[in-house]
């Protein structure tokens, strides 16, 4: 990603002496800032991707948990079945996103 950048650098480095008898410092750390700007962009534009999707990911695993305790309770209100057996399966349903989105 940086290779260029690193390039830039690496030369500028090696022949210092030369950079500095022509005080050429100044172009040099422009065309290094120039060479950085490319991957900079796709580094955020990596990051918020991802971010969305790691958002998304948990939004889905904790609306699937919510969703699952809200019908729970419906069904422990009408006396259809009872807490510990609502917990257990929400509980198994948790664990097995999470086993699934790995």
């Amino acid at each position: 990603m940086y290779e260029e950048a690193s390039q830039v650098a690496n030369d500028a480095v090696s022949s210092i002496r030369t950079v500095a008898s022509f005080s050429a410092e100044e172009k040099v750390m422009d065309l290094y800032k120039k060479k950085c700007e490319g991957p900079l962009r796709t580094g955020i534009r990596t990051g918020i991707i991802s971010g969305i999707g790691f958002g998304v990911s948990f939004f889905l695993l904790f609306g699937v948990y919510a969703a699952s305790f809200y019908a729970g309770a419906r069904l422990v209100e009408d006396r259809k079945t009872t807490f510990p057996k609502v917990f257990r399966v929400s509980t198994d349903k948790f664990f097995n996103f999470v086993w699934l989105s790995y």
